[in-house]
């Protein structure tokens, strides 16, 4: 195996990503491209941005992690592809050919494609055995599909050709979307996520575009990539990170959910992130704000660091559409949520002037703060039919669970005994600790 990769962004060469002798990472900018980007240029990752100097060790260890997936689905991986334990640069190396955002890792001498031509067609047998093939073949990745995704749910990544069929993404072709199959650990936990982003979307809350379908009869979410573009008969890959990745954190285990250890992540954190690479601060900060209100309105208590995510825009960043978006709380015996809302860890305590605490900490404007979380969850009110209706797959009981935190929340509370009004906080009164 080679100890060097080329790490490319699009259809640009901008770096070399290196395993010296003694296991350690290291990723080198190319001179092209810091002639091309500039010094200080954050198009890779705002964690890394073009400097003269190689970036060695932990750094570069939690940015390629971060390109990874998460738990038994990297040790099956693992497994498949002869990788020892834990080996982020064998990995990367296996199935690096096509990973979340524009960046791709490839041999020297090897370029990416764009052209979806390679990819190799399925017909619905075919679907319906990578699906349930997925324990023994994550992702769907092979021998000439090498794919990589972030995250512990059971996916398959697959590539929509121009005339409408389904394809393996062979040959480093790019995916363009993920069919995450119905878990018999969760079920119905798909057709909340469904619902979730069908009412976000409906409410005027950016987020992926989803559906629920049928493959050999099982319940599966099929998702659009919102880091993927059509052209003709190419696919252009728009570069995104998550959260972990901006933020340089480790983004496997609890380190990717708020705590008090030190570099936690928080949604401060993200807050500021695009308050400082923001290609439009306040519409970005504000789309940030809806999602939070999503989340805590719809109980949602998984919105860690790896479920925010952002989208390099030229020289700066914006936030991505809403995703992995669902009210985990009814699935999982934990009421602690991904991200503390002003301070608040524990979901039933959440209230609406938390959501518009928090909001003040990002320097949003008190009367905007509270109209922003007002209206969201208003929207959200009158779209709950609408959302119900267009994923009838969804429980009953759990339209009625959201409907009632949502009027709970408009209340001023979410517990229902709350009557407080939604107001700007006064400027004067202090943030509660641990919120940043």
């Amino acid at each position: 195996m080679a100890d060097e990769l080329a790490v490319w962004l699009s259809e640009e060469h901008v770096a070399v990503l290196r395993r010296t002798r003694r296991r350690e990472l290291q990723l080198q900018y190319v001179g092209r491209a810091l002639e091309t980007l500039g010094l200080g240029s954050i198009a890779l990752s705002v964690a890394l941005p073009t400097r003269l100097a190689a970036y060695r060790g932990t750094p570069v260890e939690n940015w390629t992690d971060a390109v990874l997936p998460e738990g038994e689905t990297r040790t099956v991986l693992e497994g498949r592809f002869a990788v020892r334990r834990g080996d982020t640069f064998g990995l990367i190396h296996a199935i690096g050919a096509d990973c979340a955002g524009a960046v791709t890792f490839l041999e020297p001498g090897v370029m990416p494609t764009s052209e979806v031509a390679l990819a190799v067609p399925m017909d619905d047998a075919a679907l319906s055995e990578a699906v349930a093939d997925l324990p023994a073949r994550p992702l769907g990745a092979g021998d000439d599909v090498r794919v990589s995704l972030g995250g512990l749910q059971a996916k398959l990544l697959v590539t929509r050709l121009p005339d409408g069929r389904w394809a393996r993404p062979a040959g480093g072709a790019p995916s363009t979307h993920i069919l995450k199959p119905d878990s018999p650990a969760a079920p119905g936990l798909v057709a909340a996520e469904a619902f979730t982003l069908r009412l976000a979307a409906l409410a005027g809350v950016s987020a992926a575009d989803s559906q629920v379908v049928a493959v050999d009869g099982r319940v599966t979410l099929l998702l659009e990539r919102f880091d993927r573009v059509r052209e003709d008969r190419t696919v252009r890959r728009v570069h995104q990170e998550d959260a972990c990745s901006a933020l340089g954190i480790q983004p496997d285990g609890m380190h990717k959910y708020q705590s008090l250890a030190p570099n936690s992540p928080t949604l401060g954190r993200i807050a500021e992130v695009l308050a400082t690479h923001g290609t439009d601060v306040r519409a970005d900060l504000t789309e940030l704000a809806r999602a939070v209100t999503v989340r805590t309105a719809v109980g949602d208590t998984d919105g860690h660091a790896r479920n925010y995510s952002f989208l390099h825009r030229g020289a700066g960043l914006g936030l991505a559409p809403l995703y992995d978006a669902a009210p985990t709380h009814r699935f999982v015996a934990t009421r602690q949520v991904g991200l503390w809302v002003a301070g608040q860890a524990w979901l039933p305590a959440i209230t609406a002037r938390h959501l518009v605490e928090e909001l003040r900490s990002w320097r949003l404007p008190a009367t905007q703060a509270a109209q922003t979380v007002s209206g969201t969850l208003e929207r959200l009110r009158d779209a709950l039919p609408r959302a119900a209706a267009a994923v009838p797959e969804v429980e009953p009981s759990l339209v009625e669970d959201v409907d009632r935190r949502i009027r709970s929340l408009l209340d001023g509370s979410v517990s229902t005994t709350g009557q407080r009004p939604i107001s700007p906080p006064d400027d004067t009164r202090r943030r509660r600790s641990g919120s940043t």
